[in-house]
């Protein structure tokens, strides 16, 4: 969701303050170190920690305007245009030319060779084609499922606190009651075997109605797909904590997994329980986002905003091991993720352009193979949210309605499109 966009994309807004606590073990750590020695221009030692920052996350862009930054302002002009050469290798697009400390750098060929190779990354690339369309949505539109054999399509509307039916014949209509009970809804997935749509729902300030009081409630919850009644509630405990459920997988066995990008934990719901459960709680996760089944279900696969890619095997749920980024490519920013034979399908929505990639890995899904941009740049392909299957294609959710909250307001009318990728 556009919301939780990488920090790469907040290079102008303020920065963190203050030394963190010591010693520093994460890129996070090193970054607020970074940070507190730019705000009191100490530009030697802000240059040492975000060389360690980027040492951990060698694929940051932000490390890497960093280290630009902090070259040029220790005298290191050479140094600084090869580093925002290895910026442009990760396919990105920033505008370099109007961050100021780099304007000793603008007049010289190899700065504007840097600026052409990023304008390249901004044309279209792969193909995307709208199969529907919701006019005039004030919404804002996270997930979807379909449902082939009936020809109904269900969306997650996150502002206005409900599940929307879209049917047959193209009317939409909320599906959720209103007395539902319901926070923004995210994902939804259908589940025929027990004929109901799973949803994720949580209190987050975007919503209708939000109050303080609300702050770190959600749910999974199970709706009637004839009737949209909620047959099945399963509320976060009451911990105290700050809780966001974006994003859910359904296993085959019936398990459903569920993401925290608040908290660091992924939550399992068993299949006869209606307790939810701490899966996995991990002080190295950041902002989990989507999940996969991978290798022939042995193996979970979650996305993190600001860390890549975690595997996890399920016969051993405490090992949990990182995916390293492939070289001329990042992983940040990667939102939900879509199993797809021996690869999976991410939506990376935390960096520009936004696009869908697939990522081929080795037979043990420990390392990435390849990486395929399957659509980025198109006409209308922005504002991502996640992906489904459906038909056997994979769709994701296009103008979803994140960025009329970027500053937050209250969005004009905008069309929500469903995109299927690939040639039409």
């Amino acid at each position: 969701m556009n919301r939780r966009r990488l920090a790469l994309l907040l290079l102008f807004a303020a920065t963190l303050a203050g030394a963190a606590t010591p010693p520093a073990t994460t890129h996070q750590d090193w970054r607020r170190i970074a940070a507190a020695a730019r705000a009191r221009q100490d530009y030697p030692a802000f240059l040492a920690a975000t060389q360690a920052a980027l040492a951990l996350r060698p694929d940051s862009p932000r490390y890497l305007l960093d280290l630009a930054v902090g070259q040029v302002r220790t005298g290191r002009p050479d140094d600084a245009l090869a580093t925002l050469q290895r910026l442009a290798d990760l396919g990105v697009v920033l505008p370099l030319d109007r961050v100021p400390d780099l304007a000793p750098l603008r007049a010289t060929p190899g700065f504007q060779a840097v600026l052409a190779r990023l304008a390249e990354h901004a044309r279209p690339r792969g193909a995307a084609t709208a199969v529907l369309e919701l006019p005039s949505q004030t919404g804002i539109i996270e997930g979807v499922a379909g449902r082939p054999a009936t020809g109904e399509y269900f969306f997650g509307d996150v502002r206005h606190r409900c599940a929307w039916r879209r049917a047959p014949d193209g009317t939409l209509a909320r599906f959720s009651a209103a007395d539902a009970g319901l926070g923004g809804v995210f994902n939804v997935t259908v589940d025929e075997t027990r004929r109901v749509l799973w949803l994720t729902t949580s209190a987050v300030p975007e919503i209708e109605g939000y109050t303080a009081d609300l702050r770190g409630t959600g749910a999974l919850c199970a709706l009637d797909l004839a009737t949209g009644a909620v047959v099945r509630r399963c509320p976060l405990p009451a911990d105290g904590r700050d809780h966001c459920l974006g994003d859910l997988l359904l296993a085959p066995d019936g398990t459903v997994y569920v993401t925290d990008s608040v908290a660091p934990v992924i939550w399992r719901l068993a299949p006869r329980s209606d307790q939810l459960e701490i899966f996995l709680e991990s002080p190295v996760f950041s902002s989990l986002q989507g999940l996969a089944l991978v290798d022939h279900d042995r193996r979970l696969v979650v996305s993190d905003y600001s860390n890549g890619l975690w595997a996890i095997d399920l016969a051993h749920p405490t090992g949990i091991t990182a995916i390293p980024p492939p070289p001329l490519t990042t992983l940040l920013g990667l939102d939900g993720l879509l199993a797809d034979g021996n690869g999976i399908l991410g939506v990376q929505n935390g960096i520009e352009p936004q696009r869908v990639v697939r990522l081929g890995f080795t037979p043990r899904f420990d390392a990435i193979a390849s990486v395929e941009i399957l659509a980025a740049a198109l006409p209308g392909f922005d504002d991502l949210t996640l992906l489904t299957r459906i038909a056997g294609r994979a769709h994701v959710v296009s103008q979803s309605g994140w960025a009329g909250f970027d500053p937050p307001g209250h969005p004009a009318p905008h069309p929500v499109r469903l995109m299927r990728l690939g040639p039409p």
